[in-house]
């Protein structure tokens, strides 16, 4: 073997602790490339398998009555339709304990021969008998029922009546139940019909037999089915067009898990910072050697290619260990995003390219990072090798201050001494607080965005002034009912409102939105409210709040607003009539879909429906969950005592549980990505602190020969690492209140379509402090401890 890889080995094997901290950090960089990418690739591709062996409907047709089986035979036969299917979704309600839950059935025609939006059978019966349902598997948590249980069921227009569970079934299609904090289930229409409905099926769905994932294509093939579904008698009411072959979640988890590649290439990033900072002491320590190697003819293409052999064998050496352990987070990772998006993993197999960018930017990062220092030690000449001292000859103009500032004579000398000393290498001082500063900001920035998740959250009850919302199943006069739960002690007050699905209506055009089966995502309501209202708060973003109740004004959400501005005019079709509405405001409302809010009064005129109402929102003078829950349980038992045909009831606090549900999963792993990264800059104050002992240890020698005491020493030595936290504190605080505002933006955009408020968090900066100090602390013990442990004769014949 030469000489030369003789002496790699040795200096591989020289220093443990030291190369052992290199491969932890380029092994952390490679670990999160890893587990994210090979969480993204299966749950990426499981996403889209899973929903698409559901054979989503390309299209989904509301008709205004009963569908017939000949309808659908010659729907079947038009040109570029491959299938057709009638099916119906009821919005009921279930009993849970003492509390009614939302419940949607779904009425199948024909379980055996299921052609569109297919669940899959798990257990039980697959064809359920008369007076029983399937549910969705994870409806049973929500239920707080079992297989084969009863569970008492009220339609809009029956009684309560129980139902059995005898079997369950898996949709992809649909978010967990425990995430909408609402039930599903699948009945046949003699079921339906049982439980006091008399409507049949009023749904066509379609699949198009070219283009399936063109949703112009679509639309145009939707069209022309809903022409001559109304030659033969049927009005089309709405037709319901889906983000073709796309799940419903599909584009904020891209979105999200894109962020969190971002980071996890920033933290092998870091950890390559970390690795050229490492080489770099390194090269400071063995630049004599450099000398004697040159001195006996060694080229300095040599001496680089002897470092970068020393880099490669590092990168590998953490790549073996950080490729295994990757896989295995990967499958945690995705096993969490599976039950979060309700998927089943069919194969867990991670793609290969997964490994192969591993290997490549594991490589690559590092040994670009590492170049720098490499070429410069390498490059030395012979003279300035053999006479390094480690202590620079003078500061440059710009680092004068520095000097200015350390001879202000209220500093102790060892704590002057020590800010000259902080800023003697500027490169490598970026480096480092480059490393603490991204640790830091990251974990502020996670804590940031998790308390303005929750602040927002709470916004939920400050925009909502109502506890509870009940929806009947058709427009009702409620006056009298209105005055009853007024009466009732601790009630603040009720009022009468109305809404109904809308869209925007186009010249000659059908109505088309982009709802999905499930009625909530991508849905577009329009909330009809008494002007002025008690029980609505919105935020209000440009123009003003409805104001006059005669009015044809419109405010608009952030979900609603499109390209629309104050003043346009935009038509929208309701109850099958289109009127013309002009947009006086736009508004933020924490968790709602698309909304389109108007006067009551205008409403019941073009709706002919004055004096009643379809909807009721009530408020409590103690807004507590557990008075909610009480009070809730009065105003159903008056409702029903009143006869009111109720279709379902949602309390706000469920509303709010449903919501903070989804975004679980994306605050906990941002957390766990800044801890990383946290990690990494801890590990780098360490590197900094050693290179600068070894650097200065004949400067060390120097003091000690003319009289530093071992406390002095070591005190210097942790003045200079406090000084280095402190100063990466305040770049953090600025980088996390950057990061916290981006972050804010694509996380609010991504829940509530519009951006999450700035929140610095007191207890991330605090808990960041006392961390930093303490870090810096110990990480600046053992290089003090090295230092004194050299002798006097030692330091000054140092090499």
């Amino acid at each position: 073997m030469k000489t030369r890889y003789i002496k790699v080995i040795r200096d591989l094997t020289s220093d443990y602790s030291k190369n052992i901290m290199l491969i932890v950090a380029i092994a952390l960089g490679v670990f999160g490339i890893g587990a994210i990418l090979g969480g993204y690739s299966v749950i990426k591709r499981e996403m889209t398998d899973n929903y698409l062996s559901t054979t989503p409907a390309s299209a989904t047709l509301e008709l205004e009555k009963e569908i017939s089986k000949g309808l659908i035979d010659s729907v079947r036969k038009i040109p570029g339709i491959q299938e057709a299917e009638r099916h119906a979704t009821v919005t009921a309600r279930m009993k849970v304990g003492d509390k009614w839950f939302p419940l949607l059935l779904f009425v199948v025609d024909d379980f055996k021969d299921k052609r569109t939006n297919k669940p899959h059978h798990l257990s039980g019966e697959a064809d359920p008998s008369p007076g029983s349902m399937l549910v969705e598997r994870t409806a049973l948590i929500v239920m707080n029922a079992s297989e084969g249980d009863d569970l008492l069921i009220k339609t809009p227009h029956g009684k309560p009546m129980k139902i059995k569970l005898s079997g369950t079934v898996h949709d992809p299609g649909l978010a967990p139940a425990w995430q909408e904090q609402a039930g599903y289930g699948y009945i046949s229409l003699e079921t339906l019909h049982a439980l006091g409905e008399m409507q049949g099926f009023d749904q066509l769905r379609i699949l198009v037999s070219e283009h399936p994932y063109s949703r112009d294509h679509i639309m145009e093939r939707a069209q022309s089915v809903a022409r001559q579904v109304a030659l033969a008698g049927y009005a089309v009411h709405e037709i319901q067009v889906p983000s073709p072959g796309k799940h419903p979640h599909q584009s904020q988890m891209n979105a999200v898990m894109s962020i969190f590649i971002v980071f996890s290439f920033m933290i092998l990033v870091l950890g390559s910072i970390l690795v050229a900072t490492s080489m770099a002491t390194l090269m400071v320590k063995q630049v004599r050697q450099i000398g004697v190697m040159k001195t006996i003819g060694a080229s300095s293409a040599q001496v680089m290619s002897l470092y970068a052999l020393m880099m490669v064998l590092l990168c590998v050496l953490a790549l073996i260990v950080a490729i295994p352990l990757s896989q295995l987070a990967a499958a945690g990772f995705y096993r969490q995003l599976a039950v979060l998006l309700n998927l089943e993993i069919n194969n867990s197999s991670i793609p290969y390219w997964v490994a192969m960018t591993q290997v490549g930017a594991g490589l690559v990062i590092p040994l670009i990072a590492a170049a720098l220092p490499v070429i410069r030690g390498s490059r030395i000449t012979v003279k300035n090798a053999l006479d390094n001292y480690g202590v620079a000859k003078k500061y440059s103009a710009s680092t004068s201050w520095v000097v200015r500032f350390s001879q202000l004579s209220f500093f102790s000398e060892t704590f002057r001494l020590a800010i000259r000393n902080v800023f003697r290498q500027r490169s490598r001082l970026v480096m480092t607080l480059g490393l603490l500063a991204a640790g830091g900001a990251m974990f502020m920035t996670a804590l940031n965005v998790s308390e303005a998740w929750e602040t927002n959250l709470k916004r939920i009850y400050t925009q909502r002034l109502y506890d509870l919302e009940v929806h009947l199943n058709n427009f009702t006069p409620v006056d009298s009912t209105i005055k009853k739960i007024k009466a009732i002690p601790g009630v603040r007050t009720a009022e009468a409102w109305s809404s109904s699905p809308t869209s925007v209506s186009r010249e000659n055009a059908l109505n088309i939105t982009g709802t999905y089966p499930d009625k909530g995502h991508a849905s577009f309501s329009m909330l009809a409210l008494p002007v002025p209202t008690q029980l609505l708060n919105p935020t209000i973003t440009e123009g003003v709040w409805l104001h006059d109740p005669t009015a044809h004004d419109v405010v608009l959400n952030q979900s609603a607003r499109g390209l629309l501005k104050i003043g346009d005019e935009v038509s929208l079709a309701i109850e099958e009539k289109v009127s013309t509405w002009k947009v006086i405001g736009f508004v933020e409302d924490v968790g709602s879909h698309s909304t389109a809010y108007v006067s009551l009064q205008t409403f019941s005129t073009i709706t002919n429906t004055a004096g009643q109402a379809e909807m009721l929102r009530i408020s409590y003078l103690d807004r507590s969950k557990e008075n909610a829950m009480h009070k809730n349980l009065e105003i159903e038992k008056l409702l029903e005592k009143e006869n009111m045909a109720v279709s379902s009831t949602i309390p706000v606090w469920l509303l709010r549980n449903a919501i903070a549900a989804h975004m679980k999963v994306l605050v906990n792993s941002l957390l766990a990505m800044a801890l990383l990264m946290a990690l990494v800059g801890t590990i780098g104050l360490v590197s900094t602190m050693s290179m600068s002992v070894l650097e200065r240890t004949r400067e060390i020698g120097v003091m000690r020969a003319i009289g530093a005491t071992p406390a002095k020493i070591r005190n210097l030595i942790v003045w200079e690492g406090l000084l280095i936290g402190t100063i990466s504190i305040f770049v953090a605080f600025v980088l996390s209140v950057v990061l916290s505002t981006y972050m804010g933006r694509l996380i609010g955009d991504m829940a509530f379509r519009t951006p999450l408020s700035l929140t610095i968090s007191a207890f991330a900066l605090i808990t960041w402090i006392v961390a930093i100090f303490v870090v810096a602390y110990v990480a600046v013990l053992l290089p003090a401890r090295r230092a004194n442990r050299i002798s006097t004769r030692e330091a000054l014949a140092y090499e």
